[in-house]
């Protein structure tokens, strides 16, 4: 974790090497201010450089991250996006030259402004649904949103979106008319796979086996 600019090097003690994968990661600095907007508006966040560092929440949203890039991004951008706010936060709380308190929020998001959200993400489900969309229809920074969200709703905003995506679907292939296609399309998904894998994962059955049992 070090600041932009910096160049490394790795050298190996023995002859034969073991199979070694890198990952890197560069962080736009609006990635940080967009996490609290409501606290470091216009300020640079300045992350002391580490090295050797051992973090495994660092490690498990970098790997959380890659798994999604290979799965192809079946939720779309929001988890990914969720990810990268998730490590701002974590970043500016533990590694920021200035850190500043972050109060955790209570109580969950008013009601007025959860059913503008709820309404939002019906209205978009065919759509690339963002974080940044979210919380601006929620009225708040993203990540205030999302930890208010989760505890409104006992879920995360792209475990929603997504759990919404696989109900219009289902609800899709009662109309024989609809293809296993055409119904992933319509709920949102890149494409039929992506649909497929997520919809055996939470309804029990593929697509297609679902509604052989209607």
């Amino acid at each position: 974790m070090v600041s932009r600019g910096t160049q490394d090097a790795i050298s190996y003690a023995g002859s034969h090497p073991e199979a070694m994968r890198r990952m890197f990661l560069t962080l736009d600095p609006r990635i940080f201010q967009r996490a609290f907007p409501e606290a470091v508006s216009g300020e640079d966040i300045e992350v002391i450089d580490q090295w050797g560092i051992d973090d495994p929440h660092i490690e498990y949203i970098l790997r959380a991250l890659d798994a999604d890039l290979e799965a192809g991004f079946p939720a779309g951008g929001l988890f990914g996006e969720s990810l990268l706010n998730s490590l701002a936060v974590y970043l500016q709380s533990r590694y920021a030259v200035r850190p500043f308190a972050h109060v955790k929020p209570r109580n969950g998001l008013p009601k007025t402004r959860l059913n503008r959200v709820i309404e939002f993400v019906e209205e978009n489900l065919d759509k690339d649904i963002t974080l940044a969309a979210l919380a601006e229809t929620a009225g708040m920074g993203p990540h205030y949103f999302a930890e208010l969200f989760k505890q409104s709703l006992g879920i995360s905003p792209h475990q929603y979106v997504l759990r919404r995506r696989i109900e219009r679907g289902r609800k899709l292939l009662h109309n024989p008319s609809v293809s296993v296609l055409e119904a992933a399309v319509r709920s949102g998904f890149s494409d039929q796979s992506h649909f497929t894998k997520l919809f055996r994962r939470i309804v029990g059955v593929t697509p297609s086996k679902y509604r052989a049992i209607l």
